[in-house]
């Protein structure tokens, strides 16, 4: 009877490799840079949000489906929680 006293290498699970300090540092810039492009978006939206609502009562008379996606719009764009995505029915 045989018996092995050392493992197979096919039994050893592989540990991942520590990541190095720049990957670590480009992974957190990465992060930082995608938050704060959300934050700039969604004040943006939150601005635009009454200008779409005074364009839309300008055009109730003279093109109301524009009028009504100009509200649509200003709804979305006040609505934190969704701020950043725009669905388009095309």
């Amino acid at each position: 009877m045989t018996t092995l006293t050392q493992a197979s290498r096919m039994f050893i699970a592989r540990r991942p490799r520590a990541a190095s300090l720049r990957q670590v540092w480009a992974q957190q810039a990465g992060r930082f840079a995608k938050a704060l492009w959300q934050a700039l978006e969604a004040a943006g939206q939150r601005r635009a949000a009454p200008y779409l609502l005074h364009e839309a009562t300008r055009h109730e008379q003279s093109n109301p489906a524009l009028a009504a996606e100009l509200r649509r719009l200003a709804r979305h764009a006040s609505t934190p929680a969704q701020a950043h995505t725009v669905a388009r029915a095309d």
